[in-house]
């Protein structure tokens, strides 16, 4: 999230953390009965050494299938977390940032400008705002009341994403894990949008995206009455559990501020607040903390989740082995996150890189891999997909997008160069050694 929006959490911080806050608490949102489903998981065999063969001999789309121009598009994340309720504390609010870019096929491809114009659109239907309180808590918690639907950026479910930089983006979508089906909820994960790219009022591209957002976090594994965070309390909801809990160990009063945007004291760079002198960020506090107890949570339990399966890529192994999400081979443990956040990584900002497990060819410098530049210019994310959900996935729906274009689901041009070039390149040589 942008720092922009710095000033609009200090607001929330003045209003409800710090003087507390007398005006009359809005009426809690009940959201209707929800239907919990399993997002589908898909296994995406290597292509055959008979089937790259094919591909290179030719096996490729014609340019009319192709046409001209090539629409690509992502999430800047693999996933974003969201809390499930607004009413007493916040971590993280919805806020999806979209991306795509618009290439003109040739031999030497280029990149289009303003000249295009690329919107976005959400499968979600606008009702879908009764399954969550966030607009309700909004001004409480982010000092900005919002019209529903309507995001922190001014984004909503469906508009023009703005172009600069040779791409295109739209940031704050509020995009949230549910679908309507009739008068119920379904639980899902992995939505979509469909982006549509056009010149001169024409059609030159359209892909279908993967929008990921997830609200499961399993904090009543501990803090509940029968957790081991819960002992000695009595709340009514699991957020009761975790302030109360704050309120007797950190001397606040968090439960006579509700509702708590949690950055407002611990800075977090996801959302570009600075929180308060003295108080150690989000990400420290909560790994160190969770560090030291008997029982560790399981990354899992914290980040989405079981069901969710956020880590899903296939790629290179880094993706799930079983139903370990296997996030210690590149994040380290509790102990080695409390670890190097204690010695300054700054958290959102340093991230794992490729080039500590591909080697130094794929490195991309100081640069977060999802911020890179590589190949003609374009974003390394561009042709491997989201953190987390490099491609192949094991999420169908990661999958629609590789496989429409170049009729596998691996990254962009893997055996495909003519996906973006017009000329017979084989594929044989990867991007990363012709730059």
């Amino acid at each position: 999230m942008p720092r922009i929006l710095t000033a609009l959490f200090c607001v929330a911080l003045l209003t409800t953390v710090l003087r507390g806050d007398d005006s009359p608490t809005p009426a809690p949102v009940t959201p209707p009965p929800v239907t919990f489903v399993e997002p589908a998981q898909v296994v995406v065999p290597m292509p055959t050494k008979a089937a790259k063969a094919a591909l290179v001999a030719g096996a490729q789309p014609a340019a009319s299938v192709l046409g001209s121009y090539v629409l690509i598009g992502w999430n800047d994340l693999g996933m974003h977390c969201i809390n499930g309720r607004f009413a007493e504390m916040a971590i993280l609010p919805p806020y999806n940032n979209l991306h795509a870019v618009v290439i003109k096929r040739g031999e030497e491809p280029q990149l289009m400008g303003s000249s295009v114009t690329v919107k976005y659109a959400l499968d979600q239907a606008k009702g879908m705002t009764d399954s969550t309180d966030f607009w309700v808590y909004a001004p409480k918690l982010f000092g900005k009341t919002l019209p529903l639907g309507i995001g922190l950026t001014g984004n909503g479910l469906s508009g023009t994403m703005k172009p600069g930089n040779g791409e295109y983006v739209a940031t704050g979508v509020p995009a949230l894990p549910y679908n309507r089906i009739g008068r119920s909820l379904v639980w899902q994960p992995y939505q979509t949008a469909v982006m549509t790219a056009t010149l001169n009022n024409v059609i030159i591209g359209q892909e279908r995206v993967v929008v990921p957002v997830s609200d499961e976090m399993n904090c009543a594994k501990c803090h509940s009455a029968n957790g081991v965070a819960g002992k000695g309390i009595k709340a009514s909801t699991v957020e009761g559990y975790i302030l109360t809990l704050h309120d007797l160990r950190s001397k606040t009063k968090l439960m006579a501020s509700r509702p708590v945007l949690c950055a407002s004291c611990h800075s977090d760079n996801a959302l570009g607040t600075p929180g308060v002198k003295g108080v150690s960020s989000m990400s420290l506090a909560m790994h160190n903390k969770h560090s030291t107890i008997a029982v560790q949570p399981a990354c899992y339990d914290c980040h989405p989740g079981n069901k969710t399966q956020c880590n899903r890529s296939m790629a290179q192994k880094m993706g799930p082995v079983g139903n370990d999400p296997k996030c210690a081979d590149c994040h380290g443990n509790l102990t080695k996150m409390a670890s190097v956040l204690k010695a300054g990584r700054k958290p959102w900002l340093q991230e794992p890189t490729c080039a500590q497990c591909h080697g130094a060819i794929y490195s991309t410098g100081t640069t977060l891999y999802r911020m890179a530049r590589g190949h003609g210019g374009v974003q390394c994310i561009t042709c491997h997909n989201s953190p987390h959900a490099w491609w192949p996935s094991r999420q169908a729906k990661d999958n629609l997008e590789p496989d429409d274009l170049q009729h596998n689901n691996h990254a962009i041009g893997y055996y495909a160069c003519f996906v973006c070039h017009t000329d017979k390149r084989t594929g044989k040589m990867p991007p990363h050694q012709e730059d």
